[in-house]
């Protein structure tokens, strides 16, 4: 349209109805974009098919790394010398590159999905500090189980035992190379005679002793999960509900045996930053409570962290509603920064506790020699975006730690200092990779680019409103022909 042909009527109109319609679009945009944007970001974050979440969830899209740092016993005989501390030194770390993938997984009517979760190790020689063939020396983990399952019989038992452990492969220390130790396992003289033996009394349930023996490349070693998908409600995202069918893991008194938090892969959008967040570690066969505490920065994002605390693994010493995690039957209940495993780690005497008894009691790091706790190396730590519940940065940190008790009973262990024994810590860690950083900035700020896209376009419409009213006021709406011929007079 050639707009000399225009009279004054239409050029208002065109001037007045276009900033009109520009400012109505970016009101429209400023008022419905915030609540259209969440709408379209919390439906991706749901776990069904076709969204990022569900994709990302099916497998791992980062490199998950698991580090083990074993401890190494350098003076086994001097266990009956009180006055000498067992001596440990820290090797490693052995790096294993991790991989996730959810299989065997059926979605239900209630907006649940139950999965079983295979994991896959591979050695990364170039990130390790050692190799598999390093030897280890550490307390013989069969007949420490077996010493501490027949602890309370008669006499007569006892002594039977005693024989049994003297003849058949019973040792206080074992020396084995590192790979053995975690995932290949290695062959025991006593494991084998009590399989043999095939007794109900002293259950061994493997054929080889590792700490991770079958469990690389299992598909139901971890258990069944089952968790919220989110698409009833996204509060209810990753939220576990069952655990191998049950809602109880059938291992401490309720409430501490309930099945509770996430696995850790999955958090609701739009998170309490001032709130605990609860994870269930299928090692431990509990949940664990973890504490805001600061930021991290990373790629552009800024999470939240949180971090394992003195409350997280404490057993009712200092916090009396987690006294249900100690076992009644214990003569004694771990102090605060240790708690009890033996129910989920097929009866033998272990505990868990953060790497180098990072805020557990003094009295655990005093009894051995060779122990540093550094926060900095040895806090477990969740570090989430809280706006999309994306985990940008984990390190879950965990050590295992073995009771040895003294037992007149047995020649073994006759004598010997009762300690706990650290075995190995391991360090889970992942990072947030740049490229799924960039789109959760997108989605933490496709509400703001809307909101700035129509103030945009109101600026933009409000220039036409502001020139047509400036061109009434003026009356320069049409050029008139005795304008045009002073101009050229002027020339």
């Amino acid at each position: 349209m050639c707009c000399k042909c225009c009279g004054e009527t239409q050029r208002k109109v065109w001037v007045f109805g276009l900033g009109a319609l520009f400012v109505v679009l970016g009101v429209l945009t400023v008022v419905f974009w915030p609540g259209l944007a969440d709408s379209l970001v919390e439906d991706g974050l749901k776990l069904k098919p076709g969204t990022d979440t569900y994709d990302s969830w099916l497998e791992a899209p980062i490199p998950i790394y698991l580090s083990f740092y074993m401890f190494n016993w350098t003076n086994p005989e001097d266990i009956r010398n009180h006055d000498i501390k067992p001596n440990f030194v820290e090797m490693g770390p052995y790096v294993f590159l991790e991989k996730h993938k959810k299989e065997n997984f059926t979605f239900f009517e209630n907006n649940t999905v139950a999965y079983y979760e295979r994991r896959t190790w591979w050695f990364d020689t170039e990130r390790s500090n050692g190799t598999l063939d390093d030897l280890v020396t550490a307390a013989h983990v069969i007949t420490a189980t077996v010493a501490d399952e027949m602890r309370h019989n008669r006499k007569i038992v006892k002594k039977i035992i005693n024989f049994m452990l003297n003849n058949e492969g019973g040792e206080l220390y074992t020396i084995k190379p590192v790979g053995e130790w975690i995932f290949d396992g290695y062959q025991d003289n006593l494991t084998d005679f009590l399989n043999l033996f095939n007794t109900t009394a002293i259950d061994i349930p493997y054929t080889r002793f590792g700490w991770l023996a079958d469990r690389n490349g299992s598909l139901e070693y971890d258990g069944l999960f089952t968790i919220h998908t989110g698409t009833d409600d996204i509060a209810n995202l990753g939220r576990l509900t069952h655990w191998n069918g049950k809602p109880e893991t059938g291992f401490y008194d309720m409430p501490c045996g309930i099945v509770n938090g996430t696995t850790g892969d999955l958090f609701a959008p739009k998170m309490n930053v001032k709130e605990e967040i609860t994870v269930f570690a299928t090692d431990a066969c509990r949940f664990m409570n973890l504490r805001p505490q600061g930021t991290y920065e990373a790629n552009g994002l800024t999470a939240t962290r949180w971090v394992g605390t003195n409350e997280t693994l404490d057993s009712g010493e200092n916090f009396p509603n987690q006294a249900c995690f100690c076992d009644p039957r214990l003569e004694e209940c771990p102090k605060t920064g240790v708690v009890e495993c033996k129910a989920c780690r097929d009866k033998a005497p272990i505990y868990s506790s953060f790497p180098h008894f990072y805020l557990a009691d003094e009295s655990y790091l005093n009894a051995v020699s060779g122990l540093n706790p550094d926060k900095s190396k040895h806090e477990f730590l969740l570090a989430i975006e809280p706006t999309t519940g994306v985990p940008v940065q984990v390190h879950g940190r965990i050590q295992i730690n073995m009771m040895l008790e003294p037992d007149d009973d047995y020649d073994i262990y006759r004598g010997v200092q009762k300690v706990l024994m650290p075995m190995f810590w391991f360090d889970q860690y992942a990072q947030l990779t740049p490229e799924l950083a960039s789109k959760a900035k997108l989605a933490i700020n496709l509400s703001s680019y809307g909101i700035i896209f129509g103030y945009s376009v109101i600026a933009f419409g409000s220039i036409f409103l502001v020139t047509g009213v400036a061109l009434t006021v003026t009356k320069r709406w049409v050029r008139r022909p005795a304008e045009d011929e002073d101009m050229l007079a002027t020339n």
